[in-house]
């Protein structure tokens, strides 16, 4: 019996960690290509208005750059508001996993703590590598 739950413990755990490995790196990419995906965005806009237009954009903007602002705007937080839905999915997960394991560790038989003989550290406020004199 306690082999047994020994091993749904262990699988169970390995099972934890793959699925949190898994899901952080998701995370991350998908971070990293929202903040990424800025850039050919800006581009594309730029393109759309012209090079020269865009020079001049800071007093005399386009048309084309009063539409491209809120809806560079809008994707960025429809983006970053799915990436934070994902991240609160996998802490969700995290704390089933979390709570399923600490029962499973509950009705495990505690273990003998091992008497251990440690070995002594070295004073190194004392030590003296070569003497000076």
């Amino acid at each position: 019996m306690s082999g047994d739950l020994k091993s749904q413990y262990d699988a169970l755990y390995q099972e934890y960690q793959d699925v949190m490995y898994k899901g952080a790196w998701r995370l991350g990419w998908s971070f990293f290509f929202v903040l990424v995906g800025l850039l050919p965005m800006m581009y594309i806009f730029i393109w759309l208005a012209g090079p020269r237009t865009w020079e001049r954009t800071v007093f005399h903007a386009p048309r084309i750059m009063w539409l491209a602002a809120p809806l560079n705007l809008g994707i960025v937080v429809f983006l970053l508001s799915r990436l934070y839905r994902r991240n609160l999915e996998l802490d969700a997960i995290k704390q089933d996993y979390l709570t399923r394991l600490r029962t499973l560790k509950a009705q495990l038989p505690s273990e003998p703590t091992q008497a251990s003989n440690p070995v002594p550290e070295r004073d190194w406020d004392t030590f003296q590598d070569d003497a000076l004199t």
